[in-house]
């Protein structure tokens, strides 16, 4: 698979946010999050994997690991978006509990709005 894309958006006045593209949670990510401590972080969880290779795009366990490099909120996306997605809403947020993560990870229903301050 190709390099993934992502958007690093900084406001004056307003949280930091970073759109991670479809991707793995790379080295060169890791640093980005540690460097830039986004405000909010919006990252691919479904675990989508095809019939050969590993995961193309992250999962449960690596919001979790996202959720620990920043004090910023971590939302996943791409859960159950498509059928090699296999990663639930409930996957993701049963993770962040796990972890003590609560109130900073999420994996918003459909149609559902989050704001940050």
């Amino acid at each position: 698979m190709e390099h993934g894309v992502g958007y690093f958006i900084q406001i004056p006045g307003h949280p930091s946010l970073l759109i991670a593209g479809d991707t793995i949670l790379t080295p060169e990510l890791i640093a980005f999050i540690k460097t830039h401590q986004p405000d909010v972080i919006v990252a691919p969880a479904g675990g989508a994997q095809f019939d050969i290779g590993g995961e193309v795009i992250m999962n449960a366990s690596d919001m979790v690991e996202i959720a620990k490099l920043t004090q910023g909120a971590v939302i996943a996306n791409h859960l159950g978006a498509i059928s090699h997605c296999k990663v639930t809403r409930a996957d993701v947020l049963n993770a962040a509990s796990r972890a003590g993560l609560e109130g900073r990870v999420f994996a918003p229903d459909d149609g559902e709005t989050l704001t940050f301050d």
